[in-house]
């Protein structure tokens, strides 16, 4: 009954202030600020997640779980038995695929690029980490095809298309130490694009006995295998595994270190939240504690004669705690649908774009998390309640015998 009577008062409250322009407005700014945080933490988190699930999602889709190398380069033999030994040993182990990669540049139409070249069996690439083709197919037409698939970025540095040949050049050397370049030609049956540019710029793909010839590897032999786990829970446990498995010469890496600079930008990017959250509840409290403290002082002959009548000091207290919260709840509520309906249009029509080559992703993305939301309409209410405990205390000091006075 008690708590009806205060929702009773503060609802009426609520009516009166309409009438009065400057009342009125200082509610509109204390909700305009509840509201315009909401949006701003809802969009932040937004995007912050999901530029850390697309940048995962595509790092583990193009370089895979963990990659396994040669100590210092070192070609690594068997990798037939080698593999078998892997999945036999470590059931973690969802697949692993042999790769030989070395460094060179690629020339078409007077157009020169450094490139990682990398050889692979195109169905266990593909299977693996699909890619969105452009033109062509993911494919090579024989195991020893002189045959590459691009990037869309590189294909467009290189002014060229499918069908396009291309010059490779790499550089080895031989037991006195001296460079020795190779050059070959390959014709270009596919172009990718992954999303990332720093991927789309640089690899170039050939098939796995094609590189092992041109780059002069022993029979049986590769540079590294790619390995992909059933779970990425597991990646630090399974690679502790494969050192302790396989020892000299095999190095094993992660996905963590492969992207340790791309991982360390999105913790940069997180590192600022909480300076962002302080600023918005000292601009939403103090908004919300005016627009209170300013309708404690309108309304003082009124809470003189609540009180005169008998009501109690915490009801009069529920009355402004009831109005702030109410603020708080209605900027919050419009805060959070305005925030999730420009990230819907983002996510859905793509109408912010980035530059690749500094955000790492071509579009600004966006992920959905029911946490995002719990965590703003929480701290959005948490914040307005603190507001009103100062002017709700006010009120309450006041004698009723003063308040009729000051009427």
């Amino acid at each position: 009954m008690k708590f009806q009577l205060a929702s009773f008062v503060a609802r009426r409250y609520g009516q009166s202030y309409r009438r009065r322009r400057f009342i009125s407005f200082t509610r509109l700014v204390a909700f305009l600020s509840v509201m315009i945080g909401s949006m701003a933490l809802i969009l932040s988190l937004s995007v912050l997640e999901g530029f850390e699930q697309s940048l995962r999602e595509n790092a583990i889709k193009f370089t895979s779980h963990i990659h396994l190398v040669g100590f210092r380069n070192k070609s690594l033999p068997n990798y037939q038995s080698v593999m078998a030994k892997l999945t036999q040993e470590i059931p973690e182990i969802k697949s692993a695929a042999p790769t030989i990669e070395r460094e060179g540049l690629v020339r078409s139409h007077g157009e020169i690029e450094g490139v990682r070249l990398k050889g692979i069996d195109a169905q266990t690439e593909i299977s693996l980490r699909p890619k969105k083709i452009i033109e062509g197919a993911f494919a090579f037409s024989n195991t020893r095809s002189s045959e590459v698939l691009i990037g869309k970025k590189l294909a467009r540095k290189l002014n060229c298309v499918t069908g396009d040949t291309l010059i490779i050049t790499t550089i080895l050397t031989d037991g006195n130490g001296q460079p020795n370049p190779l050059i070959r030609q390959f014709k270009l049956v596919g172009i990718y694009e992954t999303g990332m540019a720093q991927y789309d710029d640089i690899y170039v793909y050939l098939p796995l006995e094609t590189s092992r010839v041109f780059f002069q590897f022993p029979e049986n032999s590769v540079s590294g295998y790619d390995i992909m786990l059933n779970s990425i829970d597991n990646v630090n446990s399974v690679a502790r595994r494969i050192e302790e498995l396989l020892g000299y010469p095999y190095f094993v890496l992660t996905v963590n270190d492969l992207n340790s600079s791309m991982f360390a930008w999105i913790e940069l990017q997180k590192k600022p939240i909480p300076i962002v959250l302080g600023l918005i509840s000292i601009v939403a409290v103090l908004n919300v504690l005016t627009m209170l403290l300013i309708s404690v002082v309108e309304k003082t002959h009124s809470i003189g004669i609540l009180r005169a009548i008998g009501m109690q000091r915490r009801d009069i207290m529920r009355v402004f705690i009831l109005q702030g919260v109410g603020v708080g709840a209605a900027g919050t509520v419009v805060g959070c649908g305005l925030g999730y309906l420009i990230c819907g249009l983002q996510y859905w029509f793509k109408i912010i774009h980035l530059e690749g080559d500094v955000y790492f992703v071509d579009v600004l993305p966006i992920a959905f998390s029911v946490w995002h939301l719990v965590t703003v309409v929480g701290f959005s209410l948490i914040i307005s309640l603190l507001a009103t405990l100062i002017p709700a205390w006010i009120a309450t000091r006041i004698s009723p015998v003063q308040a009729l006075r000051f009427g």
